[in-house]
């Protein structure tokens, strides 16, 4: 097999035909963990006409058909045989939709069936549920012809609807042009709709939005907030956050919206009618907190198909292997430092109170920490401590919150540097409390100490023991390995005792 087959072999294609975009994606799997590594979309807009017709754009289904030619080529070039396709709301509902599909069939060879409203709440679920097992609430995907609505408790996802409520079916094609006035006499039928769903099924502490237009939203709201973490995927508003979001992005803010720099005028146009949904969603279901996926149903589909064993395993752990892959430092050399750190790790403090983890809290943070360490082989050694936060802080890395992504990243950054500056210090203030500031310091030292006595060998780590006894920080080494203990390692163990607040001896055993 070339080795080309072999990287592809790793890859798998999904196809999203959408009623405002058609997008492909390649992910790369590793393990329970996938991340995209090419992605392209064209907006379409295949169900702008649906509302007043009942068929696809005319415009729409040229763009449609031109985007499945070139991805299908594109797929054939990476010899990518694992091929999804989740085709929704549009090509459901347009008259026209078979004609399209078999024209796309004669082109491209590809055999297309849209899935039904429920199968996509289903995945829009299971994408949600893919980026972190801990998730539970209610998932809201809008889309241009439709929102699907769909509980996830346990990691499984319940039973869904999906509803006529897509700007396309309310407000028509042309949403640029459409008045805040506009906006508002469509605000009964929208909330008729959603409040003639069952109560179970609206009932939630944690609202997960899901769509470009939410995420481009949101991605607007941190910036006029100036939050200082620019990533969307688990970015949490309160309630009165949200809430006043939407009814200025269909309000007084319709007009900056609308115009907002980087923003296509084929998405911006679709953001009012989002803010005007999002109000109406907060207030039936009055969620403590809402929370951005930036994964739906494109990664449900991927998740969707992976064996169960995978779906069953915490996608951090190998997500932070394949980010550390290349790094001949990190190979083979987390288990061990990880055995290493676990006796002082009660020492810690509690990091994350979450009881739903899908491992104990400090064991979890302090796992991917380890599987991290010696990150940054290729990056210039005068600036890696930096780089490496801020690779860590942006990794694309699957079940971390914002605080547990600063909490990661200053622990790497302290495993490197005690002194350097924190890059990007607003964000570890907002993020995180003084408790977990130095907790992540002390692990980051606790590191740094296994690193520096084992020359990086996870064979010769195995032969060091710590622990902490009466107040004495205690590091045990083999009579066979007693020349690994220097004047260096001894300094790195009185760092980590200075600040636990012990007294260090190192022991021949």
């Amino acid at each position: 097999m070339s080795r080309l087959e072999k990287t592809s072999s790793r890859e798998i294609a999904v196809m999203d035909i959408g009623s405002n975009s058609v997008r492909l994606v390649i992910y790369e799997t590793s393990g329970a963990h996938f991340t995209p590594i090419f992605n392209e979309k064209v907006l379409a807009g295949l169900g702008r006409d649906l509302r007043h017709t009942g068929r696809l754009s005319v415009t729409g289904r040229e763009q449609a058909i031109k985007a499945l030619s070139r991805f299908q080529r594109i797929i054939k070039a990476r010899r990518i045989s694992k091929i999804l396709i989740g085709a929704t709301a549009a090509l459901r509902k347009a008259s026209d939709a078979k004609s399209l599909l078999s024209e796309v069939k004669i082109q491209t060879g590809l055999n297309i069936s849209p899935i039904s409203g429920e199968e996509e709440a289903r995945l829009s679920a299971m994408g949600v549920i893919s980026s972190d097992k801990r998730h539970a609430g209610l998932v809201a995907d809008l889309g241009g012809a439709s929102l699907e609505l769909i509980q996830i408790s346990s990691g499984r996802p319940g039973d869904g609807v999906s509803l006529t409520l897509g700007p396309f079916d309310v407000v028509g094609s042309d949403l640029s042009a459409l008045t805040t006035a506009d906006y508002e006499t469509v605000r009964t039928d929208i909330d008729q709709q959603i409040e003639a769903l069952p109560e179970s099924l609206l009932c939630a502490e944690m609202l997960y939005l899901v769509g470009g237009a939410w995420r481009n939203l949101a991605s607007i709201h941190q910036q006029r907030t100036n939050y200082p973490m620019r990533t969307l995927q688990d970015y949490r508003l309160s309630y009165d956050q949200a809430n006043s979001l939407g009814l200025w992005a269909y309000g007084e803010g319709r007009e900056t919206v609308l115009s907002w720099p980087g923003l296509r005028q084929a998405r911006a146009e679709t953001l009012p009618y989002s803010g005007l949904m999002l109000t109406r969603l907060l207030n039936v279901v009055k969620p403590q907190q809402i929370i951005i996926s930036t994964t739906g149903l494109r990664e449900g589909l991927v998740y969707d198909a992976l064996p169960d064993e995978l779906q069953a395993k915490d996608g951090l752990f190998d997500g932070c292997r394949d980010f550390a892959y290349g790094a001949v430092q990190t190979e083979n050399f987390g288990e061990p430092l990880m055995t290493f750190m676990t006796p002082l790790l009660e020492t810690l403090g509690d990091m994350f109170g979450d009881e739903s983890s899908p491992a104990p809290n400090n064991m979890r943070m302090a796992k991917a920490a380890s599987l991290l360490a010696g990150l940054g082989k290729n990056l210039h050694p005068d600036y890696r401590p930096e780089l490496v936060f801020n690779d860590v802080l942006y990794a694309p890395v699957a079940g971390l919150t914002h605080p547990e992504r600063a909490f990661l990243a200053l622990t790497l950054l302290r495993s490197y540097s005690h002194k350097r500056a924190v890059p990007n210090a607003e964000a570890i203030t907002l993020l995180l409390t003084e408790d977990q500031i130095s907790a992540a310091c002390m692990l980051g030292e606790i590191i740094r100490l296994g690193i520096v006595a084992a020359g990086h060998s996870s064979n010769l780590l195995q032969s060091l023991k710590l622990k902490r006894k009466n107040n004495i920080l205690i590091l045990s080494v083999s009579k066979a390995e007693k020349d690994l203990i220097t004047k260096q390692v001894e300094f790195r163990l009185k760092r980590v005792g200075k600040l636990l607040g012990c007294e260090t001896e190192t022991r021949h055993a």
